[in-house]
């Protein structure tokens, strides 16, 4: 939706203000391999690919194909609105289990 309307954010007097967002070239990435580094400025993600395979010389490589740069300010709020949304989805779904070994004893649950 093109310029929709998005709720308030903090101005930086306090007040809060309402920004516009237009996301018409909004692109879909998935991604199930992640690498975080950083510095003392900013957090980087490289995001891409692992897709388990293995070949006669191995297993193939991680395909890193973007990378996501934002300061501390930022990656501490993704954080904290991850923590929600995973939490909300546990509630409904069940715990997620990170542990691929303990997935596979309880059939994916």
């Amino acid at each position: 939706m093109a310029d929709e309307t998005k709720p308030e954010v903090p101005a930086q007097a306090g007040n809060p203000v309402q920004v516009s967002i237009d996301d018409s070239a909004l692109e879909n990435l998935y991604v199930n391999f992640f690498r975080v580094t950083g510095n003392p400025d900013e957090v980087l993600f490289d995001l891409g690919m692992y897709s388990q395979v293995i070949t006669p010389t191995g297993p193939e490589p991680v395909k890193l194909t973007h990378r996501l740069v934002m300061n501390f300010v930022t990656a501490k709020k993704l954080a904290e609105v991850l923590r929600v949304v995973v939490n909300r989805h546990e509630q409904a779904f069940g715990v997620i289990e990170v542990d691929p070994g303990r997935r596979l004893r309880s059939g994916g649950r």
